[in-house]
């Protein structure tokens, strides 16, 4: 059993194995639990997952989920199209404002000589 940096204890697969097949022999939970120096929730959370998605979702010391890489995956997958969404948008932006920055510009009045804006009355 190693321990982590905040003190809490880890169990390797072949511990939470073990303790779950004793359970799952016959022995009462609570009785390899106090034997364990486990408590009785945590054992019926490891046995819960064994039951529900097997041993390989038991981590050892140091692993990650079999589904991990998986999401992590979709998970880069999902932030691309987000990105690539935003990147569209933006570029719809861009048109607009090029497009309106053009109109403002063919309105706008030509200065006159003297540096000074031209004035609209004739």
């Amino acid at each position: 059993m190693k321990k982590t940096r905040d003190g809490r204890r880890q169990f390797s697969r072949g511990f939470k194995v073990a303790a779950i097949k004793r359970v799952l022999d016959g022995e009462p939970m609570a009785a390899v639990a106090r034997e364990l120096n486990i408590g009785v929730e945590l054992l019926w959370r490891w046995e819960k997952r064994y039951s529900e998605k097997g041993e390989e979702y038991l981590l050892g010391i140091g692993q990650n989920s079999p589904g991990v890489v998986v999401n992590r995956e979709a998970s880069h997958q999902r932030r691309i199209a987000e990105l690539e969404r935003l990147v569209g948008r933006q570029q719809l932006e861009i048109r607009f404002l090029d497009e309106a920055l053009r109109q403002v510009e063919e309105l706008r009045q030509p200065k006159n000589g003297n540096g000074g804006a031209a004035s609209s009355e004739q």
